[in-house]
């Protein structure tokens, strides 16, 4: 997928992301963040560096390599939470505030 691939996923998974209740449908939700954040990324890393990743796995890593420290640890943080409400029931729906402002991050440090 190109950049352009990547943002315009980026304007859909909100609109998806709206329709779900972020208490009761909050490990939906938590996917719906992950993919944004997962499409961010890629994004950024196509405009900043011209890297595209297959995977998500690996992310993290080529962000610190490449100096974008507080964005490798934002998205670090949606994957810890991803995994911990896929594999368990750590948190609930205060979760999606956070969740908002990691994504967030990751938007506006796609577009920077």
């Amino acid at each position: 997928m190109n950049e352009d691939g990547h943002r315009r996923a980026l304007e859909e998974l909100p609109a998806s992301r709206a329709k779900l209740d972020p208490a009761a449908d909050l490990r939906l939700y938590v996917e719906a963040c992950h993919g944004m954040a997962i499409h961010a990324i890629a994004a950024g890393l196509l405009r900043r560096h011209g890297v595209d990743l297959d995977q998500h796995q690996g992310m993290t890593a080529a962000l610190r390599g490449r100096g974008h420290v507080a964005a490798a640890g934002d998205l670090a943080e949606v994957e810890q939470i991803r995994t911990g409400r896929w594999y368990g029931r750590q948190g609930n729906g205060g979760l999606a505030h956070a969740l908002d402002d990691l994504v967030r991050r990751l938007e506006e440090w796609s577009l920077g």
